[in-house]
């Protein structure tokens, strides 16, 4: 029993502590967005210190790969599951290939039957905004369910150099997200798809409390009367 209550406590400090952590990193997130200015940059590819490119708007002239798309998977809007659809970008100017999140898009009715993502673009200009993750990618298993040649193809992960290597060329280290009034897009909302920081450090309270819960049980029902009994 004592194991057990150890270990719950265990637990929930932990699951604590790791919503205190994203609480931080959201609310970083949310200074960085509120401080970006709205102007649109011209850019020279690779980026000088990508990190500190984070959320600023930048400008690309080149052309989409349609032919091979990722659908980044598990992605969750207003209760429903559904993709990212990230899709190869060739940047004229600099040679060199961005990955662009063009925005979620919904499962539909079946896992067996991945959404039509093509579409008829020749050169194009796009805007958007530059997001380099704060972690590195991380998952129980593989980035892909098996090795299927065929595209799009379902990811569970970003690994910029796992997806270099399944589509032959180098990607930049960030990817774009792309404006909400660009053509071509799904659903953009990109501020309102962040889990705010206050509901992070919400959580965190929730788990410590449950902690300081189990140990105030803890005290009345098993330390307290052994106490007790030792006493007589």
């Amino acid at each position: 029993m004592q194991l057990c209550t150890v270990a719950m406590l265990g637990l929930f400090v932990i699951l604590g502590t790791w919503q205190l952590g994203r609480g931080d990193v959201k609310s970083e997130i949310e200074r960085a967005v509120n401080h970006q200015e709205a102007e649109i940059n011209d850019v020279s590819l690779p980026l000088d210190n990508t990190e500190s490119w984070r959320y600023k708007k930048i400008k690309l002239t080149g052309r989409y790969l349609v032919e091979k798309q990722f659908l980044f998977d598990n992605q969750v809007r207003d209760g429903k599951t559904g993709y990212n659809v990230l899709t190869p970008f060739y940047v004229d100017s600099s040679k060199a290939w961005v990955l662009v999140d063009r925005g979620w898009l919904a499962q539909g009715e079946s896992r067996n039957v991945l959404p039509a993502v093509d579409f008829e673009a020749g050169q194009v200009t796009v805007t958007g905004r530059v997001y380099v993750p704060y972690d590195a990618a991380y998952s129980l298993g593989g980035i892909a369910e098996g090795e299927d040649s065929s595209w799009p193809r379902r990811i569970q992960f970003v690994d910029y150099s796992q997806l270099a290597s399944r589509l032959g060329f180098a990607l930049q280290p960030f990817t774009l997200r792309l404006d909400e009034q660009e053509l071509h897009g799904y659903r953009r909302d990109w501020a309102a798809n962040n889990l705010s920081s206050k509901k992070h450090y919400g959580y965190a309270f929730q788990w410590y409390a449950m902690a300081v819960a189990l140990i105030v049980l803890w005290w009345l029902y098993s330390i307290r009367p052994m106490m007790k009994k030792n006493e007589k």
